[in-house]
């Protein structure tokens, strides 16, 4: 935690009584929050809250329906994300917003593209230095000249966080900043956070990692059905209990999963090359297992994942499922064969961001949803409406387009849209609760745990030590693309921790 933990100035941005309406749909009915100089401030709030709301709110992206803020002491109203940032509103997204085909570089410099004149901003020996002391800031090591595209979703985030930490900012608005990162990753980002508040920036810190909060925050602020239930407590003299009881209402008790007994063979690698020079892979899956892969940023465990699903090409060896060898292997493949994929990043692989929720969940089941050609929507609705329950969507409104919903409430949508593949078989999970609140992330294990008793075959890719810990059979660690180590179950987090990190 900052050693600042009591404001001293007066507050640099005031929220008061803000609201949202879409349409009949209330997204924020009431919230209160002050940022200080110098402070971080958490917040905090079950997916669908209204976290995400505000923060658009914050930074102009969104007009309220009511309420005020002010920055220094004036109200201010924004009408563009560029405003804020010139008013020194910065804010840091968990959907990244990094230019792919433009270069580490250009990206950094990209907010000042627009009003550079003639020359670029990033032009000089001068800008370049300026980017690399940018870059080390978050401890991320890459050429200024590599293209975005090239980099993996670890070191994006990084970058992203980097060119936010560029600008003179006095509020800095931090959307899940460690979704993507590693332990070491995650505990540097928290250290340049520190540092930033020492310096006298305002941070609001958005996070469901509560041990993270408490290393870095000084006050929190928690949204329930899109109101202010706690507004800028201490946190040394809040409990868990109390965070957890105001994001979902009543206290949230912790059930020990019951995994099934792995059953045959469902799904298995043979010497599978998946970049050229690589090492060779092999491993099986069986009915009713959860597999757990882990590895660092850029170990190769996604790679793996993606190869599994149909996702990405292999260069050689061979992928069975149920004894059939699938060569050739699409995506289209891989869910005829049975194959769900949950990919790391939902927004550039997973959603059609302008359709609904369950035009999502039902672009797996469309030939099931549909009679000569045309789609039926009762019978489409209906094959989601006890999925959408049981994964608590949230607002339960199916018809509401996706991108209307928040981060968490995206994922279960994809879920879903897994778990209805007709034959389903296996499902390739990577990051399954990234970005997810407590009682979401309860109930998409839930369903993972639903699917090994149904004799589905789970792969789970995830960086996240509890999470793999207390649903894997056994796990396998990656690094450089090779498989190094074996796990089996009931390792505890620190085990798997010190796997990683071993020398060859």
């Amino acid at each position: 935690m900052s050693e600042q933990s009591a404001p001293v100035e007066k507050a640099v941005l005031e929220v008061t009584e803000v609201k949202k309406a879409y349409g009949p749909t209330l997204a924020l009915t009431g919230v209160d929050m002050n940022l200080y100089p110098g402070q971080v401030h958490a917040l905090m709030g079950e997916n669908g809250a209204g976290k995400s709301t505000l923060v658009r709110i914050l930074v102009g992206a969104t007009r309220p329906s009511g309420g005020a803020f002010r920055l220094n002491g004036e109200r201010v109203s924004f009408h563009s994300v560029s405003d804020a940032i010139k008013a020194g509103i910065v804010p840091i997204y968990q959907h990244l917003t990094l230019f792919n085909e433009l270069s580490v570089l250009e990206n950094l410099y990209s907010f000042d593209t627009a009003t550079a004149g003639l020359l670029p901003p990033y032009l000089g020996s001068a800008a370049a230095e300026t980017a690399k002391a940018s870059l080390a800031r978050v401890g991320l090591s890459v050429s200024l000249e590599q293209k975005v595209s090239t980099l993996k979703l670890g070191e994006r985030q990084l970058l992203e966080i980097a060119r936010g930490l560029q600008r003179n900012c006095t509020v800095l608005l931090l959307d899940e900043p460690t979704a993507a990162l590693n332990a070491h990753e995650a505990d540097r980002l928290l250290e340049v956070i520190r540092g930033l508040a020492a310096e006298g920036v305002a941070i609001l810190y958005i996070s469901h990692k509560s041990d993270e909060i408490r290393k870095v925050a000084d006050v929190v602020t928690v949204l329930r059905d899109g109101r202010s239930v706690i507004c800028g407590a201490p946190l040394k003299d809040t409990s868990v209990d109390e965070l957890v009881n105001a994001m979902l209402g009543h206290a949230f008790a912790v059930v020990d999963k019951q995994m099934p007994v792995p059953g045959e063979i469902v799904l298995e690698a043979k010497q599978m090359v998946l970049v050229p020079g690589g090492a060779p892979v092999s491993f099986a899956v069986a009915a009713g297992e959860v597999l757990g892969v882990i590895g660092l940023v850029g170990s190769g465990a996604e790679e793996i994942g993606q190869a599994l699903a149909g996702a990405r090409d292999i260069l050689s060896g061979s992928i069975a499922i149920d004894g059939q060898l699938a060569h050739p292997y699409s995506r289209r493949d891989a869910v005829r064969m049975g194959v769900g994929y949950v990919p790391p990043d939902r927004h550039e692989d997973g959603l059609f961001e302008l359709h609904s929720a369950l035009s999502n969940a039902s672009a797996s089941i469309l030939k099931t949803v549909s009679k000569f050609f045309f789609l039926q929507p009762k019978k489409e609705k209906a094959s989601f409406s006890r999925r959408f329950q049981a994964l608590a969507l949230n607002p339960n409104e199916p018809d509401r387009e996706i991108q209307h919903f928040s981060g968490g409430n995206q994922q279960k949508v994809l879920v879903a849209r897994n778990l209805a593949i007709a034959g389903l078989r296996i499902l390739v999970l990577t990051e399954p609760t990234r970005g997810v609140d407590v009682g979401a992330r309860d109930k998409i294990h839930d369903a993972i745990v639903e699917a090994t008793h149904a004799g589905q075959a789970v792969v789970l890719i995830t960086t996240d030590l509890e999470e793999l810990t207390s649903l894997a059979h056994r796990t396998l660690i990656v690094r450089n693309g090779q498989i190094v180590r074996e796990l089996p179950q009931f390792s505890s987090p620190d085990d798997v921790a010190l796997a990683m990190l071993e020398q060859e």
